[in-house]
């Protein structure tokens, strides 16, 4: 077996030698002009971007819930050596004098002020009849529902021991607080 190699030799013109710097140039001209058509679609596509800012005015009206609580006071009491006993009577009320009745419920608890405490003079604080406890001249929280006209009756009895008294005369004022909160709606 014989091989033969034979090469055939290649005529080159000066057309076909193309130098690495014009193919480069050639594709830079293709990317150009791709750009420049996308550039003119989408100009003429209608497509847009742009930024909008939007000023909107609310406007709302709303009511507050509207608590009431109200204190009758009674006619004060005057406790003196030959009078020892007393009772002063008060109401707590959730409705005021124009019969509007409280929106939200409503928590309180009564506390009995004094300036000096003296085991001379004793408190008993009933409800509608029945001895309600004092905790250092304090009762427990009490509640009242809104929207239903509610009235409390209370009587706080004073009463004075003389055979107590270790600081002679005694001239104070009692004073009665109610302390109240509304409840979450």
């Amino acid at each position: 077996m014989k091989l033969d190699f034979h090469k055939k030799i290649k005529v080159l013109s000066l057309k076909d030698l193309k130098t690495d710097g014009e193919k480069k140039n050639y594709k830079k001209q293709i990317l150009i002009g791709v750009i420049i058509v996308g550039i003119f679609i989408t100009f003429f596509s209608g497509v847009s971007l742009g930024k909008a800012i939007h000023n909107t005015k609310i406007n709302t009206n709303t009511e507050i819930a509207k608590p009431i609580l109200e204190v009758e006071k009674g006619s004060e009491i005057n406790i003196t050596e030959d009078n020892q006993k007393g009772e002063y009577t008060f109401k707590v009320k959730n409705y005021n004098d124009l019969e509007e009745i409280s929106e939200v419920d409503l928590k309180y608890f009564i506390e009995i002020l004094e300036n000096d405490l003296d085991t001379s003079i004793q408190y008993t604080l009933y409800k509608e009849g029945e001895e309600i406890e004092l905790k250092d001249n304090k009762t427990e929280e009490i509640k009242l529902s809104k929207d239903k006209k509610e009235e409390q009756i209370y009587i706080l009895e004073v009463e004075y021991d003389s055979t107590k008294n270790k600081i002679g005369n005694i001239m104070k004022d009692i004073q009665i607080k109610v302390h109240s909160e509304q409840l979450e709606i």
